[in-house]
């Protein structure tokens, strides 16, 4: 990265304000946002959405993940904010969830703007979800290449995702109950918002407030879409192999049959 450029950046984050002070979160911001995505915080902060960004809740190869004391709807609210990296190698993945979806005409989209396509993307399905009845996070707001969502945690703590939670879940939960929850929310995202996860599994419900949350909704694809039955199977495969290792025995075709019916 050039030096005017690290400067222009540096700019940027002394804009906005960053509730950790340290060089080392500093250091991070400057890592993983380029300047195009702090000019876009910048017009969300000036807004008045960010009140102020926090800490990182989680980084990846396709997104990152940052807490920010926020305004929504008339008063303060803690927030999750999303943003996907502008520059990756990761979604080449991304057309088979993007082609056949009849709420985004694709022959106007240039390859760069795809990542504002799968933020807006994300942004909606959340949003019919939630409006739902879907325990995920609230939907707030979505300029370019970031969502700003409800923060599900307590104290700037993110809760915690299954994968990580691990055996130890049935300290927290009744599993068994735990389980038929995940499968009551995967029929109502079915059978009321007429999505499909497609890329449901541990490492995307997140435990909060005894309840399972669905995160990570960027792939989810209506349910008329070509594939969306091999995504809901394979769904559903990956819950049941994971809540086989605390004894629930159950057949992923029965519980397919339970998502689809309308009873």
């Amino acid at each position: 990265m050039k030096e005017d450029e690290l400067k222009r950046i540096d700019a940027y984050l002394d804009k906005l304000r960053i509730k950790e002070k340290g060089l080392e979160d500093r250091k991070i911001y400057a890592e993983v946002l380029d300047l195009r995505t702090l000019k876009a915080l910048y017009k969300l902060s000036a807004k008045g959405y960010i009140r102020a960004l926090g800490g990182v809740i989680s980084t990846g190869k396709e997104a990152n993940v940052f807490y920010a004391d926020g305004f929504f709807d008339g008063r303060d609210v803690p927030m999750a904010v999303k943003i996907y990296r502008t520059e990756t190698s990761e979604f080449f993945r991304m057309d088979e969830y993007l082609f056949g979806d009849k709420r985004f005409d694709l022959r106007r989209i240039s390859k760069k703007d795809l990542i504002f396509v799968w933020t807006e993307k994300e942004y909606r399905n959340l949003l019919r979800a939630y409006e739902a009845g879907v325990n995920v996070p609230r939907p707030y707001v979505y300029f370019k290449n970031i969502i700003l969502m409800e923060f599900l945690g307590e104290n700037e703590v993110a809760a915690p995702i299954l994968s990580d939670i691990g055996s130890d879940l049935k300290e927290f939960v009744d599993v068994e109950e735990f389980f038929y929850e995940v499968i009551e929310n995967l029929k109502r995202l079915y059978r009321k918002a007429e999505l499909v996860h497609a890329d449901l599994s541990e490492y995307n419900i997140v435990l909060f407030n005894d309840k399972p949350y669905f995160i990570d909704m960027g792939q989810s694809v209506l349910i008329d879409h070509p594939l969306a039955m091999k995504y809901l199977e394979r769904d559903i495969r990956n819950i049941v192999r994971f809540f086989l290792k605390f004894g629930i025995r159950i057949d992923a075709q029965d519980v397919m049959k339970t998502v689809m019916s309308q009873a």
